[in-house]
């Protein structure tokens, strides 16, 4: 066994054990530990994505869905002629994958993420050089998309650490452009970043957990992109009335194509 395989099992039983208790038939708490499992397991690494615990949170894009973001993707040639450098992302974690007579085979998830990238061309322009800092990270899919597009200067990964871990599992088998960083909760500070971006993660976190992004990232960012979506009343987090407020020149935009009828997405900075 190399050194390199008795530190990633070491790690794996140390995280696996803080997480028991927390692991239930929550599909919420299952989560982590699926992704522990991911990130130091070559086999469990290798189908992933195609886990149905794994599948409540992430990777779960209808292919109907699928085709309206096609339609998105197709209104931009700069994108569209790049489809085949996006797909690569699916090489990796087994994902189930829809075939499109104008694409071939791809994850509908993978299509979502160029869709974004495509919004954060249209509404902040440059990428190349600047800062980004993006809260819940999925397995690294968007990181993978936009650098595969862009040359971000420093890329800021945050979520829990089981989720960091099989990012990082997953972004290694890339040439990133970027100086990529995993940091959760607790170990950020305070910092400026050019743009934050959040899909469907933010939104999603109870008040105080918020709080604590919204002090240490969101209101000294230059720029962010967060799709809001509606959460359960006894998770207590903020609407997005109340993110506009709190948030300096925010403003809500519909979201294309509406993944739900209550989803939308915040934007401030630099909007075209």
């Amino acid at each position: 066994m190399g050194i390199l395989q008795r530190i990633y099992r070491k790690a794996y039983r140390s995280l696996a054990n803080k997480k028991r208790s927390l692991i239930s038939v929550s599909n919420n708490q299952a989560y982590p530990h699926v992704c522990m499992r991911a990130a130091f397991n070559y086999r469990c690494f290798n189908k992933f994505r195609r886990n149905p615990i794994y599948n409540e949170i992430l990777e779960h894009v209808s292919k109907e869905l699928g085709k309206e973001y096609i339609a998105e993707i197709r209104k931009s040639q700069y994108l569209w002629d790049k489809l085949p450098l996006f797909k690569m992302n699916d090489e990796y974690g087994g994902p189930v994958l829809c075939r499109y007579p104008e694409v071939g085979n791809v994850s509908p998830t993978t299509l979502r993420y160029i869709k974004v990238l495509g919004d954060l061309i249209k509404y902040f322009s440059q990428l190349d050089g600047i800062s980004i800092c993006e809260i819940g990270v999925g397995y690294g899919g968007q990181c993978r998309v936009i650098n595969a597009y862009a040359r971000p200067f420093k890329y800021t990964l945050v979520d829990i650490k089981p989720a960091l871990l099989l990012a990082q599992r997953y972004l290694d088998n890339f040439i990133m452009h970027s100086s990529i960083s995993y940091l959760t909760m607790n170990e950020l500070e305070v910092s400026s970043y050019d743009l934050v971006v959040s899909n469907y993660a933010f939104t999603e976190l109870n008040r105080e957990i918020q709080d604590v992004y919204i002090e240490k990232i969101i209101k000294n960012a230059r720029a962010g992109y967060i799709t809001y979506n509606e959460s359960p009343s006894e998770y207590n987090c903020y609407s997005w009335q109340e993110l506009l407020e709190m948030i300096p020149a925010a403003k809500r935009f519909e979201e294309i194509p509406r993944s739900h009828p209550t989803n939308c997405v915040i934007i401030w900075g630099n909007q075209q």
